[in-house]
């Protein structure tokens, strides 16, 4: 397939934020739009406790996926520097030793996952109405994580390749894959929860076969070859990518924690209410997200050439961006929440009243959050995990000492404000250290003038 492969070094920032960032949205919408579609088929064709079902597992996924991204951003990290340092063989090197090393813990997740999903179940708290749902999905999607860990990697090369449409079309085309085979599964042959798992995992690997025909072509410079072990190049992926692991790990566990929290204080009820609110910030979500993948390999590249000033452009109108589609997205989400939640909960008042009062409250989180993972992603991106990492650990320890600490405070409010009170604690912090940063970049080419 033929894309029109950009200049990350030369190409104004403003056609390179267009060229990463709207492909990367896109992609991520389109990923978004299946959840959203997913969620509206499972919760009207199978029922609220399928949706809290998912939300159940996910969090063991998350965790999962932490070691995968681990490995993918650290060593893509590495592998944008050297390519911006003209590089190419060194840039290769990087790319294998991320692609086998993530192999073979690819495999060690697949054993936990599909021949231990009990054990897992237990883990995130599942009850015994959800409990074998819940095992249904974690032993069926598991079949499928290998294809589904390797195109974190794959896709995030292809973007420091030049090529984010094609990352983009791969997301598409497994967005359109899973919404068919999820009407098949669930609707016409009623599989349930494990229709939406088999949709989901077949959809990936399709994508997996596209993306790897990529990496073995000839006339790529990033291809996968002899697999010359470089244990420094991995434990240096492993430094890289530790905070966007942090990241992940810490974003699985207190969504684990917060489900024990909900289903100690409303049984399924108060995990299904949250599920379809989680369903309805996908949207918001897949937003910021695309748009930091998409412009982390832009500053990787970048940083590798030197190029600071093309940095700090490009940071700078990434976040007035994210800040003003979170404003708009908060006020969208709180004027328009009943018709959002009757499109996947009907006849069922608890799910419906109680996810009301969640979106009221959570739906703040927006307008701080994107800052938040932009700032992130910059500092993993050039090669900077330490600043990150504390970033990411403060974001969610702060996160998980709200919700014990603020419904003793404010009751049930208090728990739904958890999260806006972490984003915005945190974004001050971030903000903090990005203006240290771009002084000492500004220094930095003041001293080399």
């Amino acid at each position: 397939m033929k894309t029109t492969e950009l200049n990350v070094l030369k190409d104004p920032i403003s056609k390179l934020f267009r060229g990463y960032a709207i492909p990367g949205i896109v992609a991520s919408l389109s990923m978004c739009l299946y959840g959203i579609i997913n969620g509206i088929i499972l919760g009207r064709f199978v029922g609220p406790n399928a949706l809290a079902a998912v939300n159940m597992a996910s969090p063991i996924f998350n965790i999962i996926s932490c070691i995968g991204i681990l490995i993918a951003i650290g060593g893509n990290t590495l592998t944008a520097i050297s390519l911006g340092e003209q590089n190419k063989g060194k840039a290769n090197h990087y790319f294998n030793n991320a692609f086998y090393t993530l192999f073979m813990i690819a495999v060690v997740i697949f054993i936990m996952v599909v021949f231990f999903p009990h054990v897992l179940a237990r883990i995130v708290g599942a009850n015994a109405v959800l409990f074998p749902m819940v095992v249904d999905y974690i032993q069926t999607f598991g079949v499928f994580v290998v294809p589904v860990i390797f195109n974190i990697l794959l896709g995030i090369s292809l973007q420091s390749m030049g090529k984010p449409q094609l990352y983009m079309v791969g997301n598409l085309l497994s967005v359109v894959l899973n919404i068919i085979l999820d009407l098949i599964f669930i609707c016409v042959f009623d599989m349930g929860i494990t229709g939406a798992a088999l949709a989901s995992g077949i959809s990936a690997t399709i994508v997996f076969i596209l993306f790897c025909s990529n990496f073995i072509s000839k006339d790529s410079f990033l291809r996968v070859g002899r697999w010359k072990v470089d244990f420094k190049a991995i434990g240096r992926m492993i430094y890289n990518g530790s905070s966007e692991g942090i990241t992940q790990f810490s974003a699985g566990f207190s969504s684990m924690i917060f489900n024990w929290i909900l289903i100690s204080k409303f049984g399924e009820i108060g995990v299904s209410s949250f599920a379809v609110v989680q369903y309805i910030s996908l949207v918001v979500n897949a937003v910021i997200m695309g748009m930091s993948r998409g412009l982390g390999a832009i500053s990787s590249v970048n940083y590798g050439a030197k190029e600071y000033s093309r940095i700090t452009e490009l940071i700078t109108m990434a976040i007035k961006i994210v800040t003003l589609v979170g404003v708009v997205c908060t006020a969208i989400l709180i004027i328009f929440k009943s018709p959002l939640i009757s499109l996947f909960v009907k006849d069922n008042l608890q799910v419906m009243t109680t996810s009301s009062e969640i979106i009221t409250f959570y739906s703040f989180n927006f307008i701080f959050v994107g800052a938040n993972i932009i700032i992130n992603a910059l500092y993993t991106a050039i090669n900077n995990p330490r600043t990150s990492a504390i970033l990411a650990i403060l974001r969610y320890v702060l996160l998980m000492g709200n919700f014990f600490i603020l419904p003793l405070m404010f009751g049930n409010i208090g728990l739904w404000l958890s999260f806006v009170v972490a984003e915005i604690i945190c974004v001050v912090v971030s903000y903090v250290c990005l203006r240290k940063t771009m002084q000492k970049w500004s220094i930095n080419k003041s001293t080399a003038e």
